[in-house]
């Protein structure tokens, strides 16, 4: 039975972008948001306003919709099992707790062979140094949740740092990784429909600039072999959680050839932005269809690169397009632009991201990258540059 009206749970602009890719499709879409402002709130068919941590307004929320998704994994776990009782949640809140902790994941992650970096787990000031020998020097040590953007985790070139390097991430669970001298930094996000089928989109290259990405191009230019590698990583991760809905696989193509999962994403991702115009059906509506129990749509696409646009360049004007929520605009050339209508802009915070199509993706890139200097000679108050914070 195809569902009409869809539910995310979160506010943000990944779930800007699911509300207008389901109210194209013509469902009614359903946002429980933690302010009215927020960029789903200011286009969702309905609205609840609500504490993420209120299970019984979570209740009250699923019921009022035929399924729900994500738009983050900052959610209470319990709650979401508690909705998922009153509407199917998609992808099921198995894969969400897994996602949310990097020690369920990466046991997940090995349990089922999937390769990673080296890694030690911590869960107390005990297990550091056994930890840290373990995977060896250089490291990296990282809050087993709550991290992003680079948040919540601190390189370690000395065993010496180590202890004070957990004390300032909070003396909290923790895993230790080696750090990894990678070729690339690449993601597949890949979808699953209701009836077991499942289908990729083309390995997306990443460029991030202080632990913030700053650029996307698809398809991937790695070799095919590495390509196919991902491809079927991401493939089998899938199968694995019995995906329905979208699971995003961020990964490293490290220079001694291996290629490492680093991290999963149970929702859309900001690395397949670009498929609002490049693909035949994007990451948004691919969600939409497999919440609402129909068969996933095509992926294939044409070349294209997104790049983020963040606060930096509005700090000092006012009045600027980004105010504008869900405002997509052609600038010419194969470039669009899309603001998320966030009402304040902030060093580090993502206002928006542009997107260009082209005959490859190094022409798409040049595009994206000539509109971003044209935007700063606009404005005149962003460096281009990435911000350390968001």
């Amino acid at each position: 039975m195809v569902k009409k009206a869809l539910g995310i749970l979160g506010d943000g602009q990944l779930a800007q972008m699911t509300c207008l890719a389901g109210q194209a499709m013509g469902f009614s879409m359903h946002v429980y948001a933690s302010d009215r402002f927020n960029p789903a709130a200011l286009v969702a068919n309905q609205v609840w306003l609500g504490d993420l941590d209120d299970t019984e307004r979570l209740i009250e929320f699923a019921q009022s919709v035929d399924a729900i998704t994500y738009d983050t994994e900052l959610l209470k776990i319990d709650g979401v099992r508690a909705a998922a009782q009153y509407a199917p949640a998609f992808p099921h809140p198995d894969v969400l707790y897994m996602a949310q902790n990097r020690i369920r994941e990466r046991a997940f992650l090995l349990q089922h062979a999937i390769a990673t970096p080296r890694i030690g787990v911590i869960q107390t000031k005990e297990d550091v140094m056994t930890a840290v020998e373990k995977v060896g020097i250089p490291c990296v040590m990282k809050t087993a949740e709550q991290g992003y953007d680079g948040k919540g985790q601190v390189r370690i070139d000395d065993a010496l740092e180590s202890l004070a390097a957990f004390a300032s991430l909070g003396s909290v669970p923790c895993v230790v990784e080696e750090w990894i001298e990678f070729e690339r930094e690449m993601s597949v996000i890949v979808a699953g429909d209701q009836y077991g089928h499942v289908t990729t989109y083309a390995v997306i290259d990443n460029e991030h600039r202080h632990h913030i990405l700053y650029l996307s191009k698809a398809p991937s230019t790695l070799p095919l072999e590495v390509k196919n590698k991902a491809t079927y990583i991401a493939e089998q991760i899938a199968k694995a959680c019995s995906l329905v809905g979208l699971l995003t696989v961020e990964m490293f193509y490290a220079k001694d050839g291996r290629v490492l999962v680093n991290e999963l994403a149970p929702r859309p991702h900001n690395s397949g932005h670009h498929t609002q115009i490049s693909a035949i059906t994007s990451q948004f509506t691919q969600l939409c269809r497999a919440m609402a129990g129909l068969e996933l749509g095509s992926t294939e696409q044409q070349p294209a690169a997104m790049l983020n646009i963040l606060g930096d360049m509005f700090l000092k004007t006012s009045g600027n397009p980004y105010t504008s929520p869900g405002f997509t605009a052609p600038v010419g050339d194969g470039v669009n632009i899309y603001y998320y209508g966030k009402q304040q802009a902030r060093s580090g915070r993502k206002m928006g991201h542009m997107i260009a199509i082209a005959s490859d993706v190094e022409e798409a890139a040049q595009k994206v990258r000539l509109q971003e200097k044209e935007l700063v000679t606009k404005y005149g108050s962003g460096t281009g540059e990435h911000g350390a914070t968001s």
